[in-house]
C-alpha cells in the first residue's frame, strides 16, 4: 500500500469515517428496536460504502502493479500480486 498520494488517503480516510457514523447509527437504531427492514437497508449501505473503499484500493493497486511491471519487468511477480488482491475483492462480493 505504498505510493499513495495524499488526496486519495484523505479520500479513504473520509470514507471510513462516514462508514464509522453509519455504523454507529445502525448500532443506535438497533438499541432504539426499530424495525428490521431499515436496520437492513443502513447495513446495506454500509456494506457498499465498504465494497467502494475496497473497489478504489483495488483499482490503485492494478494501476500500481502494471506501472511496477512496465518499470521492472517483473510481470509474473507483479501480476501474481495482482491476482491476490482480485482474489481477496471477490470474496468480498
Amino acid at each position: 500500500m505504498s505510493h499513495r498520494p495524499d488526496h486519495q488517503v484523505d479520500n479513504l480516510v473520509k470514507r471510513i469515517n462516514r462508514i464509522e457514523g453509519q455504523i454507529g447509527g445502525i448500532k443506535k437504531m438497533i438499541v432504539d428496536e426499530k424495525p428490521f427492514d431499515e436496520v437492513i437497508i443502513q447495513l446495506n449501505s454500509a456494506k457498499a460504502a465498504i465494497q467502494k473503499i475496497s473497489q478504489i484500493l483495488l483499482e490503485a493497486h492494478a494501476d500500481h502493479t502494471f506501472m511496477d511491471a512496465v518499470e521492472s519487468g517483473k510481470t509474473e511477480q507483479e501480476l501474481e500480486s495482482l491476482r491476490r488482491a482480485i482474489h481477496q475483492y471477490s470474496k468480498m462480493l
